[in-house]
C-alpha cells in the first residue's frame, strides 16, 4: 500500500455534477480518488450524495473527504445543482478571471464514450494554472491508479458495520454446503428502456444462464446468489439449481456480489464495482442468447 500525499501540491478538483446511481457514483469517485492521490491534488466530491452515508470514512464530510468533518451533509445534493447551474457555458467566464477553471466532459468526451485521463498530462498542467477545477462529466478515469491505489479505495469504500453484517449473514446462508458461490446480477426495471432496451433479459435468459452455470464446475457443489432490481421468485426455485436472493438493498447486495467466488451478469458499473471491491471474476453478459465459458470470467478494474 502506497502513502497518501500529506499536503496536496496542485489546484483543488471539485466534482459537480452526479453521474447516474449507486454504482457510477462509486466509480466516479474512487476514480477521482485514486487520481488525487496519485496526483496530489485534493479532491471535494459533494457528487457522492447520499451514497456517501454507507462510507464511514466519507460519511460525515459535506465534500466527502477521508477523514473530514464539515457538517450538513445533507445539503450535498442542493449544492450540486446549484453549481452546475452557476458553471453552465455562459456564467464560465466569470469564473476563469479568478484563477477558477470549469472543465466540462459532457461533450468532448461522453458523446463519444472517450476517456479523460485524470492522470495525464492535459490535467496536470490544468491543476498546475489554477486554484480549483470543477469538473463536470462522467467519462474521467484514472485506470492505472485504480489498479495501483485499490488497497487504499478499498479501505476507504468499505461500508458501515450493519451492511457488512448483513451481506456476511447473507453470504454464510448462501454457502452452506457449496464449493463455490456464484452471484448473478439480474438487471430488470431501468434497463428495460437504458440504451433501448440493449442489455435488458427477461427472467427466461437468466433462467437458462443459471442452468448453464451450474454445469460449468462438475467438480464443484455450486450455489448462487441473485441480487436484482426487480422479482427474481421465478429464478429460485429451478430444478438442480441451488439459488438464494440477495439482501434487496441495493448497497447490501453490491457488496454481497462483491463477496462471491464468481459474478455474472450485463453490462453494469453495479458487477464492475463488485468484481473491482471483491476480486471477483466476471462473466459479463453482452447479448440475450450468449453462451457462457470458464474463460470469459475476467477480474474487472475499469469502466
Amino acid at each position: 500500500m502506497k502513502d497518501s500525499p500529506a499536503e496536496p501540491r496542485l489546484a483543488k478538483v471539485l466534482v459537480a455534477r452526479p453521474e447516474g446511481q449507486l454504482g457510477n457514483r462509486i466509480f466516479q469517485a474512487a476514480a477521482f480518488q485514486a487520481a488525487a492521490w496519485e496526483m496530489g491534488f485534493a479532491v471535494l466530491n459533494p457528487a457522492l450524495g447520499p451514497y456517501a452515508e454507507f462510507f464511514p470514512a466519507l460519511a460525515a464530510d459535506f465534500f466527502c473527504r477521508p477523514g473530514q468533518g464539515l457538517p450538513m451533509a445533507h445539503w450535498r445534493l442542493l449544492f450540486c445543482r446549484t453549481l452546475d447551474a452557476l458553471t453552465s457555458r455562459s456564467l464560465r467566464p466569470a469564473w476563469s478571471a479568478g484563477r477558477c477553471a470549469v472543465l466540462d466532459i459532457a461533450a468532448s468526451h461522453d458523446g463519444s464514450e472517450e476517456d479523460y485521463d485524470l492522470c495525464g498530462e492535459e490535467f496536470k498542467r490544468l491543476l498546475s494554472r489554477h486554484r480549483l477545477v470543477i469538473a463536470k462529466g462522467w467519462k474521467f478515469r484514472a485506470h492505472a491508479a485504480l489498479k495501483s491505489r485499490r488497497e487504499d479505495v478499498v479501505r476507504l469504500f468499505t461500508p458501515q458495520q450493519d451492511i457488512r453484517a448483513e451481506v456476511e449473514r447473507c453470504v454464510a446462508r448462501a454457502r452452506v454446503g457449496s464449493d463455490l458461490l456464484v452471484g448473478m446480477h439480474v438487471r430488470l426495471g431501468d434497463y428495460a428502456t437504458w440504451l433501448g432496451g440493449k442489455f435488458f433479459y427477461g427472467l427466461e435468459a437468466y433462467a437458462a444462464w443459471l442452468k448453464a452455470a451450474n454445469e460449468l464446475w462438475p467438480e464443484k457443489r455450486v450455489s448462487f446468489v441473485v441480487c436484482s432490481n426487480g422479482n427474481v421468485d421465478d429464478l429460485l426455485g429451478l430444478p438442480g439449481v441451488r439459488a438464494s436472493v440477495g439482501p434487496g438493498a441495493p448497497i447490501a447486495d453490491l457488496y454481497t456480489l462483491a463477496a462471491c467466488d464468481f459474478l455474472i451478469g450485463p453490462p453494469s458499473t453495479f458487477t464492475l464495482w463488485a468484481s473491482y471491491y471483491g476480486r471477483a471474476p466476471l462473466h459479463m453478459l453482452m447479448e440475450k442468447d450468449q453462451k457462457l465459458h470458464i474463460a470469459s470470467f475476467a477480474h474487472h478494474d475499469r469502466v
